[in-house]
């Protein structure tokens, strides 16, 4: 076992020990500080065993690749590859990241960037499952007045998910969900605004509902809901094109999206139900908002 080897297994084993005694640790916290740097640092504890795992399969990989290019005489692939190990002993803690990707040789490359995917993926996912909760912690400390602890909980947010992936705008025509744009706002507000805002998006969540427009109170916009935590997402159509509005049916209530000049609404459904818009996210200001909205041409 070579030494950088030995030492992320060293130091798996440390981690895996710590993460023993993490529940009773955050159980025993007596304040909300103290709750949320528990749960902060418990998160960024799974992100480095996720690294050190990354790690190790990249050493692996390394070594059958050299081992490659050395059968096929291939000196010039052999020696980037030898580079690269050398490179990976010096840098145990961060073993992989996008810097350190390479154009040649192809396999390096393909190798790396399964292994970044991976990585990537399995980050994201823990910072999911936590965010949620710091959100919350996040809300708590603002309504009790605790401002500058409230801040630091949202740069503690903010500097997870960029753990997970750095925020980066997204293409116009992107697949999201009502859930997860609200999530990222209440997480991160400029962090958010720096992957959505001003972006045409199709957009997915589930009916809650019809209300004014805030900004053309003669027509309506078509609510989504924005989560479990009861946010919610509006809708506002193209105006004068669409008219947003409320129908009623003996005991049944649908909302209705329907073009000024047809006879058959493009859109009729009740709560609940997922539908698919296109829109243009214009932030949180007051509320989270899309703009020149339509429907998927179908």
């Amino acid at each position: 076992m070579s030494g950088s080897l030995m030492y992320r297994a060293v130091l798996g084993l440390l981690l895996a020990a710590v993460s023993v005694c993490g529940p009773q640790r955050l159980h025993a916290q007596s304040t909300s500080s103290d709750a949320v740097q528990a749960e902060v640092e418990r998160c960024e504890r799974r992100i480095r065993e996720v690294r050190v795992e990354i790690g190790n399969r990249y050493e692996k990989r390394l070594l059958e690749l050299r081992t490659v290019f050395q059968k096929a005489a291939d000196l010039e692939s052999a020696l980037l590859v030898r580079n690269e190990e050398r490179r990976l002993g010096a840098e145990v803690e961060l073993p992989l990241d996008s810097r350190h990707l390479l154009e040649e040789p192809r396999l390096l490359r393909e190798a790396q960037l399964e292994l970044l995917a991976k990585q990537t993926e399995m980050v994201t996912q823990i910072v999911q499952d936590v965010v949620p909760r710091l959100v919350e912690m996040k809300k708590a400390l603002t309504v009790g007045g605790k401002l500058d602890e409230a801040l630091e909980v949202r740069n503690s947010i903010q500097r997870l998910q960029d753990a997970g992936a750095p925020a980066q705008r997204l293409t116009g025509g992107a697949q999201v969900t009502a859930d997860e744009v609200s999530m990222a706002y209440q997480s991160a507000k400029e962090r958010a605004d720096k992957i959505y805002k001003g972006v045409k998006l199709s957009l997915r969540g589930r009916v809650a509902g019809v209300r004014p427009d805030a900004k053309d109170p003669s027509n309506g916009v078509l609510v989504l809901f924005g989560g479990t935590d009861g946010s919610l997402v509006d809708c506002a159509f193209q105006s004068p094109e669409f008219r947003v509005r409320e129908e009623r049916s003996a005991q049944n209530v649908f909302y209705v999206v329907a073009h000024v000049n047809g006879d058959v609404p493009a859109l009729r459904v009740q709560r609940g139900v997922v539908v698919e818009i296109q829109g243009r996210c214009e932030g949180f200001e007051g509320g989270l908002r899309f703009a020149n909205c339509s429907l998927p041409k179908r």
